[in-house]
């Protein structure tokens, strides 16, 4: 610890106003304050994976965690050659608020608590995500948004970015970055043949499930049995719908193209955005260090040994506890009325500091499959599809491998 009491006071006057919320939040109880060192203490330890991280970000006291919070909600995001800045900083972040002695002051992810108030430390991360995304709205939050040019894991393809004549107005005009012609980058599958379902955002696939009786079953080794997850709560109306129908989840990385384009053609009957969790799981890798957590379904395995019990699928994930989060969190609904094929729901979630779904389309917009329908800002992020009527998935598909392009095939009605 470098010298430094745990549990010495916080004598840092953070700049922002949220973080000083939560350094006042903190310090009314001596309990809480007991709770959050602890926090800080185990996220450091060798044996949980995160003390490189932490090391990198100079987190050795709950002090330095406040002041490295204070310095991220004003952070103009870069990356060097060495390594990703932004995907760190967020692990970091969400590492010590993820232990478990701080979980009793968050909202749990179970079908129960999908529509209810938050309790404090979630409505405050929701606060924190929303005063972060106005800083990256300014021109100063654009300052380094050239390093990403030099990123190799970032510049694959920015040969193909459409850039403004003007630059970038701030980090998130370039996060919701354009190609120059889609149709060149990005061409959609079988433009004229509506049996053909297309993926809706550049995404890892992470499975498909039925829905049965208005209900998706999730299995985890927490709870073998598994929990039913209601789409009538994903979707925030009836559901009813949806009885009988298909679901699929993928989840983008920060490197990701981050617009989302529909699936199939046919009329917007529904665009809006549910306002809810901001929430991202950070868990151990199995060598060493951290990442996120992103399958929708959550197994205790090796990541080199991840097989399930369930027809063989794998899940590109690490040590999680948690399964349908994404019920819980912010995100959009984008409803899409088929001539022939029932209604197709699209949902763009936001994870962690991506709280920010902008819609690009309204109620009583023609789409054609393929067209722009919506896009993020800052982040890595989900999507969820899901069908009235049971689709047909591709066979090569593999939950936790499979790196789909947006437009291209996903699945046919029949």
């Amino acid at each position: 610890m470098r010298g430094r009491s745990v549990m010495s006071p916080i004598s840092y006057e953070p700049k922002s106003a949220v973080v000083r919320d939560l350094v006042d939040f903190i310090c009314r109880s001596n309990s809480r304050f007991v709770e959050f060192n602890t926090a800080v203490e185990n996220a450091r330890k060798p044996e949980n994976g995160g003390q490189r991280e932490m090391d990198q970000e100079k987190i050795y006291t709950l002090e330095d965690y406040i002041k490295f919070v204070d310095h991220f909600v004003r952070w103009a995001p870069k990356v060097s050659s060495a390594g990703d800045e932004v995907l760190n900083k967020i692990l970091v972040f969400y590492w010590v608020l993820d232990q478990p002695v701080l979980k009793q002051y968050q909202t749990a992810i179970t079908p129960e608590t999908a529509d209810t108030d938050l309790k404090w430390l979630s409505y405050w991360l929701v606060t924190f995500a929303r005063e972060q995304g106005r800083w990256l709205d300014s021109e100063e939050s654009a300052g380094s948004v050239y390093s990403f040019y030099r990123n190799s894991k970032y510049n694959k393809e920015a040969d193909q970015w459409e850039e403004p004549e003007n630059g970038w107005k701030s980090f998130n005009h370039w996060f919701g970055r354009e190609w120059k012609d889609i149709d060149v980058s990005r061409p959609v599958a079988q433009p004229n043949d509506d049996n053909v379902i297309v993926h809706v955002a550049d995404s890892k696939f992470d499975g498909h499930w039925d829905i049965n009786d208005g209900r998706i079953h999730l299995k985890t080794s927490v709870n073998m049995k598994g929990v039913d997850w209601p789409v009538e709560t994903l979707l925030r109306d009836s559901g009813i719908d949806y009885k009988n129908g298909s679901f699929m989840h993928g989840f983008l990385a920060p490197t990701d193209y981050h617009r989302q384009h529909a699936p199939v053609s046919g009329e917007v009957i529904e665009a809006r955005n549910i306002r809810d969790q901001v929430y991202l799981q950070v868990a151990r890798k199995a060598g060493g260090g951290i990442d996120r957590s992103r399958g929708l379904v959550r197994h205790w395995v090796d990541p080199e040994h991840r097989r399930t019990q369930d027809q063989g699928q794998f899940y590109d994930i690490e040590a999680p506890d948690e399964a349908g989060f994404q019920w819980c969190q912010t995100r959009g609904v984008i409803t899409i009325q088929t001539q022939n094929y029932g209604k197709v729901a699209v949902l763009p979630i936001g994870m962690a500091q991506v709280s920010s779904v902008k819609l690009t389309v309204n109620v009583g917009d023609q789409v054609k499959k393929g067209d722009n329908i919506s896009y993020f800002q800052f982040g890595g992020s989900d999507v969820c599809i899901v069908f009235e009527k049971r689709v047909k998935w591709r066979a090569d598909l593999q939950p936790g491998k499979t790196k789909l392009k947006v437009r291209e095939k996903l699945a046919t009605f029949h």
